[in-house]
């Protein structure tokens, strides 16, 4: 019944269209800013530079309208001259017997409304897409919810969403938008910490262009690691709240990965997602796994839906933990066998990227792990998710870390076990090099880096939604009440690469080194063998007692770059369990 009442009350705010709603230029929907009396209309970027010759009709109910103080009859053809962003055409008229006024104004980005009460639990509402160079849009049905992890508490004002378009029977129904695929299922990214506001997007696009299709990509070439989107502006209930990248989820239809079979409850393609840090999601000594459950110490099950199929199945993803964690002390399993297990040209290329971006948010944690089908091969590939935190941005407004910052580091920060262990292993750490080389040469191309960030903010100032954006959320406490400046940002990043670059070019991705020769994981005294005998000469060292530099490697058993009584405890882990 309530599910009843709640699509009625959609299609009423479909069947239901005020005068601001049918205002129209140039067969293009004005959508009214309440919160600010302007009407945004999206219109095609080749319009703007010029004189904009347009048909502009409206409601009935409007009389002696007037755009900048000239008469408009319905239907008359209206001159708006040298569009350009954030210029402001004046418009007065007559509602029912009561003067209003306000702006008109144009942008090529498109135009989100969204119409609803929304909250963490899907409700119904109506979702309207005006695309600049589509015509006339009008409202869908869509189930929308909140989303996100810290971008959700309580205290936060720019939230994320999820949508997905339904049927008036509350079937799903899919959608194509921006030329990408045609679904159901569509996100909306605030960039709500984000200080340029478009980290996530630019960068998942250069992740998109750099790496390696999935190994399984030749058979299925519409395969992709990686979500597509678009810059758009969205209005919520009529009010303006800013840009968002509007994008695809990354899911089963985007790895096209083998679905799974419903008929005999068989899993084959599977999908999982690192969402914090943990030993397990850096598959270095995971925590115990219960098979039953959809989480598994920072790892989430994304498909299949254990919700849906009431089943989960951890098999392959906890078979290549439990590789990695063997393969972290035994040399001749990693040279052998990683690459049964894991996508090893995607992760080349997920290394260099995250350390090109210094990306450490996503060093372990905001991976999706993907496996084509289970059944026939347990390889992994994998993609990054939710960029924000990357080229100098630090994890919160509130607080500063400079290690964050600092463009001139090494990549001693990056926690992901089984893509450090390969840089152990001679020809693979000199194939990286020679990948990560002939990147720099296109792609990570320090200009070409610059123009992707500062190509997308040139779009959002020179359409005038920069300045939206920074009218209606600078000094807003999702930003620690700091003020939004788009272009001073532009200017820190364009700095932060032009450091950052030539310093890893040096410090990380360099000419093979002789590492500390490969040891045991617990033989502190370098004897071949993990017993008593390494605790006591352990606790020597603590003491104080003398150790060249290969022994205090061995010594700091847990890897955290300290050697106290932590490492003993670890030390008799991997003892009692051997």
């Amino acid at each position: 019944m309530r599910k009843h009442l709640l699509l009625a009350m959609a299609l009423t705010l479909m069947s239901v269209a005020s005068w601001a709603q049918t205002l129209n230029i140039g067969g293009h929907r004005a959508v009214l800013d309440s919160l600010n009396n302007i009407w945004l209309c999206s219109v095609p970027q080749s319009i703007f530079g010029t004189d904009y010759s347009a048909k502009v009709t409206f409601g009935d109910e409007l009389t002696d309208l007037a755009i900048d103080g000239i008469a408009v009859e319905n239907g008359d053809t209206t001159v708006f001259a040298n569009i350009e962003g954030g210029k402001n055409y004046t418009l007065t008229a007559y509602l029912d017997g009561e003067l209003i006024t306000g702006n008109i104004t144009f942008t090529w980005l498109p135009i989100v409304e969204l119409n609803g009460t929304f909250n963490n639990t899907y409700s119904v509402g109506t979702v309207t897409v005006s695309e600049p160079d589509s015509a006339y849009a009008e409202p869908l049905l869509a189930k929308v919810k909140w989303r996100g992890g810290a971008t959700n508490a309580d205290t936060k004002h720019k939230r994320n969403y999820h949508i997905k378009f339904i049927n008036e029977d509350s079937t799903k129904v899919s959608h194509r938008f921006f030329g990408l695929r045609n679904d159901n299922s569509w996100l909306l990214d605030a960039g709500q910490m984000d200080f340029l506001r478009v980290r996530n997007r630019v960068s998942t696009d250069l992740w998109l262009d750099m790496a390696r299709r999935p190994w399984y990509a030749d058979t299925l070439p519409n395969a992709r690691n990686g979500s597509r989107g678009k810059m758009v502006e969205v209005l919520l209930n009529g009010k303006y709240v800013g840009i968002y990248n509007m994008c695809e989820p990354l899911d089963r239809k985007q790895f096209k990965v083998k679905r799974y079979d419903e008929e005999n409850g068989e899993f084959h393609g599977q999908l999982w997602m690192s969402y914090r840090r943990t030993r397990t999601v850096a598959m270095s000594y995971p925590e115990p796994l219960d098979k039953k459950k959809a989480y598994w110490d920072g790892f989430e099950t994304k498909y299949p839906d254990a919700d849906e199929i009431n089943s989960v199945k951890w098999d392959v993803l906890s078979n290549a933990v439990d590789f990695v964690t063997r393969a972290d002390v035994d040399y001749d399993l990693r040279v052998d066998s990683m690459g049964y297990y894991f996508d090893l040209p995607v992760m080349q290329d997920y290394y260099i990227f995250i350390v090109a971006l210094q990306a450490m948010d996503n060093e372990s944690k905001n991976i999706y792990w993907a496996c084509y089908d289970g059944q026939d091969h347990p390889r992994l590939t994998m993609a990054p998710w939710d960029l924000d935190i990357c080229l100098g941005q630090n994890f919160s407004p509130w607080v500063n870390i400079p290690s964050m910052v600092n463009p001139e580091q090494d990549a001693s920060w990056v926690g992901l076990v089984p893509a450090c262990d390969m840089l152990e292993v001679k020809e693979y750490y000199e194939s990286l090099v020679e990948r990560y080389r002939e990147l720099r040469t296109t792609i990570l191309d320090t200009d070409n880096m610059v123009n992707r960030y500062r190509s997308a903010i040139d779009e959002l100032e020179n359409s005038g939604a920069a300045a939206r954006e920074e009218a209606r959320w600078s000094q807003d406490s999702d930003l620690g009440n700091k003020k939004l400046d788009l272009s001073a940002e532009m200017d820190y990043v364009e700095n932060w690469i032009r450091l950052h670059m030539p310093y890893i070019d040096e410090h990380v991705f360099h000419d093979w080194v002789d590492p500390v020769p490969p040891f045991i994981k617990g033989d502190v005294n370098g004897d071949g063998e993990v017993n008593i005998a390494d605790i006591n000469a352990l606790i020597s060292i603590i003491l104080g007692g003398e150790a060249d530099d290969a022994t205090m490697i061995r010594a700091d058993v847990n890897e955290d770059g300290e050697v106290n009584i932590a490492d003993i405890n670890n030390l008799i882990d991997i003892i009692l369990n051997n």
